[in-house]
């Protein structure tokens, strides 16, 4: 089936954190103030409802509803990437669906989990054809082995890529296998995302169209003038960019990634809800740590 693709697909994508209120609803106008915030700094897409929108902790119609107001929040430039992974592929299915019929430009998908770690190659290629077959945007390879349970081969995806897949978000954090695909793969005709900041460089002098970054929750202008940097080949620039961009992974890491996020913009003046349960918010100390942390960096 041939691909509709009216929109790039690229550049800095957040993997926008979901905005709850302190009883786990979704709060929808927080949500969009957080897709305005982002949009100010430079971002070109949204990736929805994955690992850090804590897509798998909600129900089915929690995450079209999520989808559907990040789509109506954000400008006409604006890729909205839905991830619509399940355990369930019926599931998966479904959201793909909702999310070519409220405007995404793509969806995105893990292996379906639980029973991934018994997949076989064929049983996950037949996942994905069908996944394919169903819609008409773009589809995207969710390649998280941590979360699936699944160790994705550059050569199933070569021949994935054959069937109509449209590119990969890379969560592997394995360089080899970026350097495998790049070798087995055009990169030109063959969107590759990777899917941390950290790795800006070297993946995108050397193909990476985008990178979904957690960081560009926050600080959306370091990561895009990062990106910018490695992309128009200003190396010097793009390697003090990204030694920011690692220092402010480090504080993160002072807490668990979503809670530290939400912590993250609660520092710079962005009211982002509360993490979802079983997460819950970075203690006061450790917020502080943050937020001193911080001035030795911005």
């Amino acid at each position: 089936m041939e691909k509709e693709k009216e929109m790039e697909i690229g550049g800095v994508i957040p993997p926008l954190i979901t905005t709850f209120n302190q009883d786990g609803s979704f709060d929808p106008e927080r949500m969009k103030n957080l897709v305005r915030f982002v949009e100010k700094g430079g971002v070109k897409g949204l990736f929805v409802c994955g690992t850090y929108g804590s897509g798998p902790l909600m129900s089915l119609s929690e995450r079209k509803e999520v989808v559907e107001t990040v789509v109506d929040s954000i400008t006409s430039s604006t890729a909205v990437i839905a991830h619509v992974g399940s355990s369930n592929p019926d599931e998966a299915i479904e959201l793909a669906k909702h999310a070519e019929k409220v405007g995404c430009a793509g969806v995105a998908s893990v292996v379906p989990f639980y029973y991934a770690h018994t997949f076989n190659d064929d049983n996950v290629k037949r996942f994905f054809v069908r996944l394919i077959n169903s819609v008409k945007i773009p589809v995207l390879l969710y390649n998280n082995p941590k979360a699936s349970g699944y160790t994705m081969k550059p050569l199933l995806v070569k021949e994935l890529c054959k069937e109509g897949l449209a590119g990969i978000k890379d969560s592997s954090f394995d360089l080899l296998f970026f350097y495998s695909l790049k070798y087995e793969i055009d990169l030109q005709k063959f969107i590759y995302i990777t899917g941390t900041e950290a790795f800006i460089l070297p993946t995108v002098p050397l193909g990476a169209r985008g990178t979904i970054a957690g960081l560009a929750n926050t600080f959306p202008d370091v990561v895009v003038e990062t990106f910018n940097n490695a992309k128009q080949g200003n190396y010097q620039k793009a390697f003090e960019m990204q030694q920011k961009v690692n220092e402010l992974r480090e504080i993160q890491h002072f807490a668990q990634s979503i809670p530290a996020i939400h912590a993250f913009l609660d520092i710079v003046g962005i009211d982002a809800g509360y993490p979802r349960s079983p997460f819950v918010s970075v203690d006061e100390d450790v917020k502080n740590r943050m937020k001193e942390a911080l001035k030795e960096v911005l």
